[in-house]
């Protein structure tokens, strides 16, 4: 972008100790760590969704002393209409303390904290501070997960579950990678630095490495590709090329990675099972149909009972065993393995449905268009992935939820860059 049309940086409405606590959060939400109320049914209460609701007050409090309301930049519609679908869902809800966590944590990352990264990302100084910030924290997770990788790669028996890192299991872990990989290979392309272009495409590498869900495995490969699309000749050719390697170890090298991508993604039936029902008559030797596919069946039951508003925030999994009739359980299977289109339209009903496809639309479509008027290394990075995440975003939610702890304020990260380079207020820092 030339100096004539280059965009005169916002000035955030925001105090700057604010933005450096936004870092904090984003550093620390790639993480499941959190306190359950009961350990059994929850809720889960997440360590880094404290801390970001406090940083959340006290920017509220520093809005109102100011009185800034209208300096700032708020979500778009369909934030504010999950969060009320939520709230007058839970009116249907048979567990109301489970329902009311729910809506925290919508109206705490769709409204609070995505206002939060909006107001404070002002230039591209900062901008670039906290892609650094969480590729950093991306770092050390699948540092992480390489260490739990190898390990079992050394041991009696290998178990995909436990390469997981921070995160409850390798669903979660992989869906945190499909979202942030298409940013750190982006990255790598787009920079001019030998020793960061060598980092990122290493973590990249790596990340890759270590996925052990089987569609997202195929989701990141393509999302890459899109992303590697986007360089320069040779740059383009070699991570095409890469991808192709790593498709071909995927079906005939690495065992792990062939199970997981191939042969359990083809399989109907579960491999994974957490819990067998036990007790007179359990038969402990017919297949049982993997829950992630079962699941699809009963859900629109749950939602024409329940049409407009749903079963309740947080009830999801509450009410839907009662529409399995007579179709083949099992008590408990591989966890974060839902469809999250299914459970938005099960416990917000259809109007909640509605609602996250007009947020997803909202930020597909910015993002459609940034490559228009993408300037510099940064813009051209941001570019080239923010597209991929969230078609990693909107694919990945068939196949497990990804508005979840640890990955959610991720999300919302990524959200507040797609709306940052759209309103174009990302240029050089004041004084610069």
């Amino acid at each position: 972008m030339s100096q004539e049309t280059a965009p005169t940086p916002a000035r955030s409405p925001l105090p700057e100790w604010l933005f450096y606590a936004g870092l904090a959060i984003l550093f620390l939400a790639p993480s499941q760590l959190a306190y359950a109320v009961t350990h059994k049914d929850g809720p889960f209460i997440g360590y880094t969704d404290v801390l970001a609701g406090l940083i959340c007050l006290l920017a509220l409090v520093v809005v109102a002393l100011g009185n800034k309301w209208r300096e700032l930049a708020y979500p778009p519609i369909g934030a504010w209409a999950l969060v009320v679908l939520a709230v007058l869902s839970a009116s249907n809800a048979v567990q109301p303390v489970t329902a009311a966590v729910e809506i925290v944590k919508f109206a705490l990352d769709f409204v609070a904290v995505y206002m939060l990264f909006l107001n404070t990302l002002t230039d591209r100084r900062r901008v670039r501070l906290a892609v650094l910030v969480l590729l950093t924290s991306t770092t050390l997770v699948v540092a992480g997960g390489a260490a739990q990788y190898f390990r079992q790669l050394h041991g009696a028996a290998f178990d995909p579950m436990a390469v997981r890192a921070g995160f409850t299991n390798r669903n979660t872990y992989s869906a945190f990678l499909a979202l942030v990989l298409p940013l750190a290979l982006a990255a790598a392309l787009h920079t001019r630095h030998r020793l960061w272009r060598v980092w990122w495409a290493l973590l990249t590498a790596g990340g890759l490495l270590t996925m052990l869900s089987g569609p997202l495995i195929w989701l990141t490969v393509v999302t890459l590709a899109w992303v590697g699309l986007s360089a320069r000749s040779l740059a383009r050719w070699s991570v095409l090329a890469a991808l192709a390697v790593f498709v071909a170890l995927v079906m005939y090298a690495l065992p792990h990675h062939r199970a997981a991508a191939v042969t359990e993604l083809a399989a109907p039936y579960e491999t994974n099972l957490i819990h067998v029902p036990q007790g007179a008559g359990a038969p402990q030797d017919v297949p049982i149909v993997k829950k992630r596919w079962l699941e699809w069946a009963p859900a629109p039951h749950l939602l024409g009972d329940h049409f407009v508003l749903g079963v309740g925030a947080g009830n999801y999994q509450l009410n839907i065993g009662q529409y399995y009739e007579g179709l083949p359980n099992v008590k408990k299977s591989e966890p974060d393995t839902n469809n999250l289109y299914l459970v938005i339209a099960g416990s917000l009903g259809f109007l909640g449905l509605v609602a996250l496809f007009a947020l997803f639309g909202h930020f597909w479509r910015l993002s459609s268009v940034l490559w228009s008027y993408a300037d510099a290394d940064l813009g051209r990075a941001l570019a080239a992935c923010l597209p991929a995440a969230m078609l990693a975003l909107g694919v990945g939610n068939l196949f497990t939820a990804m508005l979840v702890r640890g990955l959610s304020l991720v999300i919302v990260f990524l959200f507040a860059l797609i709306e940052v380079r759209a309103r174009r207020p990302v240029g050089p820092p004041p004084g610069a």
